[in-house]
């Protein structure tokens, strides 16, 4: 029975009503627009970090990362390559030599990291060339080719075909030069792609190195809703004494930044939730001071205070209840719609490279935040009603029936 006269007294004034409503439809669409969104940002940075440049796993001897030196490579790094590539869950395994150096041309000279790439592998991993802009993926030049980032290039001051020298020091610390030519430029979000990275062939690397086919660095691409913490611990359940990381101990930036940005979708998700508040607080307690005589002569008949609390907080639900699925669902064809065809940022693409971000955004979000807007609102909607509520049991018969 008090439900139904909760429903009919909403719906006494449609005016208010469907104002209220509005702009919980409004507020909602806000929260899973702007979630969607920012979850864009970090989807992307993240993939685009994860696919282009760290992978999901790496495996390395457990000496390398403080030492970097050459002559700390993954024994037998072929077979243990093949065994990863056969667990569960991983797409696509490749093999990496690694040295830092120096890259030089005719106008400038800079530090740079050198990968050593099994080619073929590689673009299974990393997409590499996915992200050329010009030139080809190691062809055009028979010998020592190189590919570099955009950024390097134009620091350069090198074209496709441009000669740049390596520099670097070998498996016995003597440093040693090598002539290289410009086959391919990448331009990618991930800032030392574009300005700190040159790629070569592992067997021109190697043969200037003096390692003959060792590689410092075995890294996998996981499908997306594989668990790398399963993998890793079958891996070592092999192959012990090699140190093995995902992601998220790759690059703890990464991680950081996802949890970061965690932090602040429930940031927003609080702003827009307390303004909701605020709203259905004033226009409850408006309901409330209007009806002050109604209620008065409710509780004179012989209704207790608490069914009087529960009509007005049933009342408050109804409103979040109407409004809530109109707000959801133009949130999600919003997110649905530019997920499909992106966002072109490309007016803004030099401040969003600076930071790592693509100027194409794809604004993504998970079924669970869509159920976690709801349960949002609806615990809005109740602490909303809670102070119109006590205000309207707060009155005390007499005084009530003699108002106005």
């Amino acid at each position: 029975m008090l439900v139904k006269i909760a429903w009919r007294n909403v719906w006494r004034n449609r005016s208010r009503s469907l104002i209220v409503i509005s702009s919980i439809a409004v507020g909602v669409w806000a929260l899973v627009a702007g979630t969607g969104f920012m979850n864009g940002f970090l989807v992307s940075y993240i993939s685009d970090q994860i696919n282009y440049n760290t992978s999901n796993i790496q495996i390395h001897h457990p000496v390398f990362h403080e030492d970097r030196d050459v002559n700390y490579s993954i024994p037998n790094s072929d077979e243990k390559a093949d065994y990863l590539q056969q667990i569960p869950g991983v797409i696509a395994v490749t093999k990496r030599v690694l040295v830092n150096g120096m890259i030089a041309s005719a106008k400038k000279a800079s530090g740079v990291e050198i990968k050593g790439l099994d080619i073929d592998r590689e673009r299974q991993v990393t997409h590499l060339d996915s992200i050329l802009i010009e030139g080809k993926y190691f062809e055009g030049v028979k010998r020592n080719p190189v590919i570099i980032g955009s950024k390097l290039a134009e620091e350069l001051n090198v074209k496709i075909r441009s000669k740049i020298v390596l520099t670097f020091s070998d498996k016995d610390g003597d440093m040693i030069s090598g002539a290289f030519r410009v086959v391919g430029i990448i331009k990618s979000s991930a800032v030392n792609l574009n300005e700190g990275t040159a790629f070569v062939r592992d067997s021109d690397i190697q043969s200037l190195l003096g390692i003959d086919h060792n590689y410092h660095e075995i890294a996998a691409l996981t499908e997306t809703q594989s668990e790398e913490k399963t993998i890793i611990s079958e891996y070592q359940k092999k192959y012990s004494d090699d140190l093995v990381q995902d992601w998220k101990e790759i690059a703890p930036d990464l991680a950081y930044i996802s949890e970061s940005f965690g932090n602040m979708l429930y940031i927003l998700m609080a702003i827009i939730l307390i303004a909701l508040v605020f709203g259905i607080i004033n226009t409850m307690l408006m309901a409330v001071l209007e009806r002050i005589k109604e209620l008065g002569m409710l509780m004179a008949v012989g209704m207790n205070k608490s069914k009087v609390f529960f009509m007005i907080v049933v009342e408050t639900i109804f409103l979040g209840l109407v409004g809530t699925p109109f707000g959801l669902v133009l949130g999600y064809l919003n997110v649905d719609y530019y997920h499909e065809r992106g966002v072109d940022l490309t007016d803004y693409s030099e401040g969003l490279e600076a930071f790592g971000y693509s100027s194409d955004l794809y604004p993504y979000l998970e079924p669970s935040v869509y159920i976690i807007v709801s349960i949002g609102v609806f615990i809005t909607t109740i602490v909303g009603a809670a102070y119109p509520a006590y205000k309207a049991v707060s009155l005390k018969p007499v005084e009530a029936l003699q108002k106005v």
